[in-house]
């Protein structure tokens, strides 16, 4: 594992606030590109201790979905459509939807903290924010590239994050923390 600068007292202190945030709403646009296909729409991402609300749509609400997780399942919503998954091994969302991204991995690294289910293989602060800046976990790799102050939290706004031919770019326009 490497890490740079990640024993400030700034950071450390970030990090446990971010760590006590468990209930959050972030809204903005999520674009995923893999090998075979493109696809961007608007999101908003609830989260509530373990349990995960992502709310997808494309332009004019088509496409619209919901994803609902607890950490061990998965419940999609589209239309008229509902399919449950067990998604408590590793590749189970990828085997069952053909969507390469981690779920329960991102729920962390929005906030820009990593991930605490998986070991940490590259971690980098920037040294004039002492933000996360670069992190990279079960061979992901997540640049943050711009945060802002909302209420009493520096947040991301930016992420890139990606791993072999997957591309996901998350742009936050708004974060509503549990104190709002």
């Amino acid at each position: 594992m490497e890490q740079r600068a990640t024993t400030t007292a700034n950071w450390k202190a970030h990090r446990e606030q971010l760590i006590a945030l468990t209930q959050w709403t972030a809204s903005g646009k999520l674009a995923v590109r893999t090998r075979d296909a493109s696809e961007s729409a608007s999101m908003v991402w609830r989260q509530q201790d373990q349990n995960t609300q992502l709310q997808l749509s494309g332009p004019l609400g088509v496409g619209a979905m919901t994803i609902e997780s607890d950490g061990k399942r998965l419940d999609i919503h589209q239309g008229d459509e509902h399919q449950t998954l067990d998604i408590s091994t590793p590749d189970a969302i990828y085997t069952n939807t053909g969507w390469d991204l981690p779920l329960q991995a991102l729920s962390h690294w929005l906030k820009g903290l990593p991930s605490p289910d998986t070991s940490v293989q590259h971690l980098e602060l920037d040294p004039q924010t002492e933000l996360l800046h670069s992190l990279t976990q079960d061979d992901w790799e997540v640049l943050y590239e711009t945060y802002k102050q909302f209420q009493d939290y520096s947040l991301p706004t930016r992420l890139l994050i990606r791993r072999g031919t997957t591309r996901a770019r998350v742009i936050i326009s708004k974060w509503q923390t549990e104190s709002d």
